[in-house]
């Protein structure tokens, strides 16, 4: 079963595509820039953004490692993907195999990505003094209703305890309770 996933973040929440085109945007960070750049906290997106979410404190390096992605990705052409698991049918896909490079194929992500980490900054900052206020942090998730209110209610405990041979949520698609 494909879902709608997408990032969230703050109060802004963007639609980006299937659960398989948001796992091959990380497996692209993983085999790309990972050995180029090892001396980087790839951590901060393949597992904390990718399997939980984002600390406010960890927005800016997460902020600085994107802007790497998007570099790179530029130098990248579309055959840089494996296109035979979408083209057979095997994973179902909305990315546009036509766009010329990987940051154009992604470029939607990229921009969502920014979007939600300046809106968790800016309602952080709006809202810290309001002792009822808990920071909206920046993440993957099921990004169709009713899913993603129900994903808002998931304590950030959860996902803080995903076991490292876990699945991230929003790939299970069991949202618990």
């Amino acid at each position: 079963m494909s879902k709608d996933t997408g990032f969230c973040g703050g109060s802004s929440v963007f639609t980006l595509g299937t659960d398989s085109d948001m796992e091959l945007f990380f497996d692209c960070i993983s085999y790309y820039l990972q050995p180029k750049y090892p001396e980087e906290n790839w951590s901060i997106l393949t597992d904390r953004l990718y399997r939980r979410y984002l600390k406010l404190e960890e927005l800016d390096t997460a902020e600085f490692l994107i802007k790497l992605v998007e570099k790179e990705f530029k130098q990248l052409d579309q055959e840089a993907i494996d296109w035979s698991p979408i083209l057979s049918g095997k994973a179902k896909s909305d990315l546009d195999k036509t766009k010329s490079t990987l940051y154009d194929i992604f470029e939607r992500y990229f921009y969502a990505f920014h979007y939600c980490v300046e809106s968790a900054k800016i309602n952080y900052e709006d809202f810290k003094s309001d002792p009822d206020y808990e920071y909206e942090p920046v993440m993957v998730a099921i990004t169709i209703l009713p899913y993603s209110i129900s994903y808002e209610q998931i304590p950030l405990s959860v996902f803080d305890n995903l076991g490292a041979d876990e699945k991230p949520i929003w790939w299970t698609g069991k949202i618990p309770k």
